[in-house]
């Protein structure tokens, strides 16, 4: 995962040293982020302080040299997500703005004095700094108990063959994961994406009735009307990914089985041990490998075959 941090942002996060939450921010830096610097090394080696941090930064660890003069995104421009690339729509951004942008509701935009606040939301679960965990069916008990582990979102890609399947499942699963993954958004449309197998789509179960009840829900919450595609793909006889995936910007949601876990009555019905959380800032190629080059890049295979039904709007993925 990217950061792209300004000088200011720098100074300000160098000056919170005696916050708790500062060594742990730190490995991060060194361990799990590919640094992007919209100022020159001549400017960081002109102030002793941010000399002094480099040295902190490189000392003892194998860490990727960080980017001078990097090609910075514009936030009235580029993070106003027109033709935003997938590395930087899932990229941390620590900037010399007093106030925060319009897009710090839907993605990890941080101000100064914020940075701390920021980078932390990269950790599943911060009170151990853990950058992933698994949860049994029996402990989330509802849907609604993942949103503690999730950041704001612009896109939501769900991937699940038998998420449509039974039309009585929708309110108890479908409905409670996307409202529980839009909750810390606010203020700005999310573009949410399901690919399923057409041929899994239940009897009942009308398409343009789920879409109008995930933007009702996601409205009323977030306070934007999101955009909802379907990907209704052919049967695989052998299916790229046996797993189920949710991914969003700043997170990976994998189960095993079907996301559709309780009945109408919210009792377990899955036989699945239960979904794995991960943050993309797990490691270096985590967005890199996971989220372009493997799995988006299969899901891509399958549009060209697949009827696509509704807003046809996402940022990680075109549709004709």
């Amino acid at each position: 995962m990217n950061a792209y941090i300004e000088i200011e942002s720098l100074r300000s996060l160098i000056s919170q040293r005696t916050d708790d939450r500062y060594d742990e921010c730190m490995r991060m830096l060194k361990r799990n982020l590919n640094l992007y610097f919209s100022f020159s090394k001549a400017e960081a080696l002109a102030d002793p302080t941010i000399q002094n941090w480099m040295k902190e930064l490189t000392s003892g660890t194998i860490a990727q040299k960080p980017k001078w003069d990097s090609v910075y995104p514009d936030p009235s421009d580029e993070l106003t997500l027109d033709n935003i690339t997938i590395d930087k729509l899932c990229a941390v951004y620590l900037l010399d703005d007093e106030q925060p942008q319009h897009l710090a509701s839907a993605m990890l935009v941080g101000y100064c004095g914020h940075e701390l606040d920021t980078l932390w939301q990269l950790y599943v679960r911060p009170e151990t700094q853990k950058y992933d965990c698994e949860l049994k069916p029996s402990k989330i008990s509802n849907w609604k108990n993942i949103s503690t582990f999730l950041t704001p979102c612009t896109d939501i890609l769900i991937s699940d063959r038998y998420i449509l399947s039974n039309n009585s499942l929708l309110d108890r699963n479908l409905y409670q994961i996307i409202n529980a993954i839009v909750k810390k958004t606010k203020h700005l449309p999310i573009n949410i994406v399901l690919f399923v197998e057409r041929d899994s789509i239940g009897l009942g179960v009308v398409l343009e009735k789920v879409s109008e009840t995930i933007k009702l829900n996601v409205e009323e919450i977030v306070g934007e009307e999101p955009n909802v595609t379907f990907v209704l793909c052919k049967k695989h006889r052998e299916p790229p990914f046996h797993d189920r995936l949710v991914l969003t910007n700043y997170r990976a949601i994998k189960s095993g089985d079907s996301f559709n876990y309780f009945n109408k009555n919210g009792d377990v019905i899955t036989r699945s041990f239960g979904i794995e959380i991960k943050s993309l800032a797990n490691d270096w190629c985590y967005v890199q490998e996971m989220v372009i080059d493997t799995f988006c890049k299969e899901l891509k295979k399958d549009i060209p075959y697949a009827i696509v039904q509704g807003d046809k709007k996402s940022n990680f993925f075109e549709f004709r």
